[in-house]
């Protein structure tokens, strides 16, 4: 869901004082920009989501076990 800064005009909202600044979902800026409680006052682009294995490093291969030397005269 997307975040949207909003700023507190009228109520305490998650311990935060009238007059600040803040991030909160859309759904929920909409719903208190409704009632009075908050003004939208921009839209906070998303970060990429990053993939967990990172590309672009080869893969390791298992070590192998050295060949064994005959030790016969």
């Amino acid at each position: 869901m997307a975040k949207v800064t909003v700023k507190s005009v009228g109520a305490i909202i998650d311990g935060r004082p009238i007059g600040s600044s803040f991030e909160l979902d859309e759904r929920t800026a909409k719903r208190l920009e409704s009632l009075g409680y908050v003004k939208i006052t921009g839209k906070v682009t998303e970060p990429k989501k990053v993939s967990a294995k990172p590309k672009g490093q080869p893969k390791k291969s298992p070590k192998t076990k050295p060949k064994t030397v005959d030790k016969t005269k």
